[in-house]
């Protein structure tokens, strides 16, 4: 069993995971905790991709990458992702559950427990691309401790 606090684990069972689904969210959560990884953090989903977080949505790159730079610009100086396991509805359409401890610029820390709802497609250049990703989180203890 791996150390990386990315690296998530599938529970056997009869739905076969695509291979590359977990080095996919290894990278992407450490993608996701760079506050420079904008680009790389982006081209995980497709030109066309539909991205959930909380109550904001974006639809394609552009609103992708202003929600990507919106996640930076609020009281959050930096966050560390947990993936914790990933269950697969079919081989490339999961669920994933984790944590992120979460450093406020005030000094405070606060650790949030999340799920997550992602549909990957093959894209034209032969990549792995989430076409849907949707985030499921309690953003209320990171509004109190930012409050303190």
């Amino acid at each position: 069993m791996s150390s990386s606090p990315y690296t998530g684990h599938a529970p056997s069972g009869s739905v076969e995971l695509d291979s590359r689904i977990i080095p996919f969210f290894e990278n992407f959560y450490r993608v996701s905790d760079s506050q420079t990884a904008d680009d790389e953090y982006v081209d995980a989903l497709t030109k066309e991709g539909t991205l959930i977080m909380g109550t904001k949505k974006a639809v394609g790159k552009d609103e992708i990458m202003t929600l990507r730079k919106g996640l930076w610009s609020g009281p959050v100086k930096k966050r560390q992702h947990h993936l914790h396991r990933i269950y697969p509805f079919t081989s490339q359409d999961v669920m994933i559950h984790g944590s992120v401890d979460y450093e406020l610029h005030n000094g405070q820390d606060v650790t949030v427990q999340w799920a997550g709802h992602a549909q990957f497609v093959e894209s034209e250049d032969g990549k792995l691309r989430m076409r849907f990703y949707q985030v499921y989180l309690d953003s209320a203890p990171v509004a109190q401790a930012a409050a303190k």
